[in-house]
């Protein structure tokens, strides 16, 4: 049965047309995809030493 639901969400988020308004068929992963910004390389942070 986990399966068959994994199977069906697979298909609902990235096979068929997305229905919103302003979606333009795109589908619900790919707008979620677009949505998410891009990664970038976090230098690291600089910390002062804390002297009480």
């Amino acid at each position: 049965m986990q399966q068959d639901l994994d199977d069906y969400l697979v298909i609902y988020n990235t096979k068929r047309p997305h229905q919103g308004r302003n979606m333009k068929g795109a589908t619900p992963y790919a707008v979620f995809k677009k949505g998410l910004p891009k990664a970038t390389k976090k230098e690291p942070r600089k910390t002062t030493e804390n002297t009480a």
